[in-house]
């Protein structure tokens, strides 16, 4: 699956959620009651969005795109409503998500839990006693890998400040000892001290990403990156993941 199609499959599952429960509405529209007043309305809008947001979680969608589903309804029925400062704010919260994304041309790509699960074999299969995530996004990997093996250090890095805070709430009330969130760029962090280094970037810093790794890393450890290779380097392997994504980590042993 090339980049274009990756980022848009989780707009089409939206489109798709949305359009199964407005079909399942029309289909019982004549028992449903009057919309009536502007609160009533809104209330059925979310009822709505919340049970798109339950469909599109059945077809695969992570809980990241739970609010966007919720809220979706609400934002196509009063958009001629909404004040010109929620445009603004809505801009914010996507500056302080999406932060990083021009400068180090890297998305917000979240793992998903049979990801998760790939990891954790490899953790267990070298005895890995330090793994780094490098843009680790919410935290997810850092918080499952930390809590099935914690004699492993486990370690993100990011740099989108909503992100971070956000992650880092989870791991303050996680409170797992082994593991640490640093608001760092994945560039400056020292590959050298890690036995796996997890990355879930673009196709852009592969090639750099690797030249640093190739610098840093001690001989037998690995690079793992999600759905992206390292052009003109063959892996050492390749773990299909049984997923809806049909995700394939790539692995390079140094």
């Amino acid at each position: 699956m090339n980049t274009i199609s990756r980022q848009l499959l989780p707009w089409i599952k939206v489109v798709l959620a949305q359009a199964v429960v407005l079909a399942a509405l029309w289909a019982v529209h004549d028992w449903l009651p009057s919309a009536g007043a502007p609160l009533v309305f809104a209330a059925m809008l979310l009822a709505q969005g919340a049970a798109a947001a339950l469909v599109g979680r059945m077809i695969g969608l992570s809980a990241f795109w739970i609010p966007i589903q919720l809220l979706l309804p609400l934002a196509l029925a009063f958009s001629a409503e909404v004040p010109a400062w929620a445009y603004l704010a809505a801009f914010l919260v996507c500056a302080l998500i999406y932060w990083n994304s021009a400068s180090e041309q890297v998305p917000l790509y979240l793992t998903n839990r049979r990801t998760f699960e790939a990891l954790g074999a490899l953790v267990e299969t070298t005895k890995a006693k330090s793994v780094v995530d490098l843009g680790s996004g919410m935290g997810g990997v850092v918080l499952y890998l930390a809590k099935r093996y914690p004699r492993t250090r486990v370690r993100g890095v990011e740099t989108a400040p909503l992100v971070y805070l956000a992650a880092r709430l989870r791991l303050v009330l996680a409170r797992q000892k082994n593991a640490e969130l640093l608001y760092r760029s994945i560039w400056d962090e020292d590959l050298g001290a890690h036995d796996i280094v997890y990355c879930f970037l673009s196709p852009v810093p592969m090639a750099r990403i690797f030249e640093k790794a190739r610098a840093e890393m001690r001989p037998g450890t690995l690079l793992v990156s999600n759905s992206f290779a390292v052009p003109g380097e063959e892996p050492a392997e390749f773990i299909d993941v049984a997923d809806g994504r049909r995700t394939r980590l790539y692995l390079y042993r140094m």
